[in-house]
């Protein structure tokens, strides 16, 4: 507990730019409501005096992405009771993860030239590889609205809700036009709902930045996209985009693109 005797929150950022973090700070009409509520201690992006823990709730943003951050997300984990991963970075990799599709050390020479000795650089993975992740909160960024949802459950003693079903759903709940049969490579079927369909109802497709929805039909999803034009690379593009860490799933190994 805080010093006023509510729960203590501290939240980081590791590799990735800082806009779940951000978008906190736009929650504006609440965050007076979140504080009355929580005593955050540790927000370097907000505070200048920022307590080194322990913390009820760490909210960590950015994927690990450097040696040094692996000893960074420990040692958060260990002085937190309640660790949530808020973001595509933290929870699956996101954009940042594209780099691990390229040879590090010929990027890090391209970037830094020669004298790169002091670049820590390691393939991007998500906070969940390194430490135990009780909850996350994905999205690119994640939705403020369910980062109230969560900050209203942990004070409570609750189980924060979290959505079981695809982005197909929702929009199916919303009369959507479906993208897919207007001939857009559309991830909406096997992706985790939650944003209430945001992009679809406005005539974007789903890029997939929510991560995979439970028990997701990727086959499935691979054979409606090749037989809409989609090549295999597109495809293979599609699913990896936001999500890298999906390509070390038996699922995703098993796909024939």
């Amino acid at each position: 507990m805080g010093d006023n005797g509510k729960p203590s929150v501290g939240i980081f950022g590791l590799t990735g730019c800082a806009g779940c973090q951000l978008n906190i700070l736009n929650i504006e009409d609440h965050l007076l409501d979140i504080l009355n509520l929580v005593d955050i201690t540790t927000w370097v992006m907000a505070k200048q005096e920022n307590s080194e823990g322990p913390w009820d709730v760490a909210f960590v943003e950015g994927s690990v992405a450097k040696k040094s951050e692996i000893e960074r997300v420990k040692k958060i984990r260990e002085k937190s009771g309640v660790l949530v991963a808020i973001g595509a970075c933290a929870t699956h990799g996101g954009l940042p993860g594209l780099r691990n599709f390229r040879d590090i050390s010929e990027m890090t020479q391209i970037v830094y030239g020669e004298n790169n000795d002091h670049i820590d650089a390691i393939p991007i993975k998500p906070v969940s590889a390194y430490v135990d992740v009780d909850y996350e909160l994905p999205g690119c960024p994640m939705e403020k609205t369910e980062f109230l949802e969560i900050v209203k459950s942990l004070v409570m003693g609750k189980r924060p809700y979290s959505a079981q079903y695809s982005v197909c759903g929702e929009c199916k709940a919303l009369e959507n036009i479906c993208l897919l049969k207007e001939g857009k490579f559309c991830m909406g079927p096997v992706t985790q709902a939650g944003c209430n369909a945001l992009c679809p109802s406005n005539g974007a497709v789903c890029e997939g930045c929510r991560g995979p929805a439970p028990e997701a039909n990727w086959a499935a999803e691979v054979k409606i996209l090749k037989k809409i034009g989609a090549t295999p690379e597109d495809v293979r593009r599609k699913f990896l985009k936001y999500c890298p860490s999906v390509a070390e799933m038996p699922e995703f190994k098993e796909l024939e693109f």
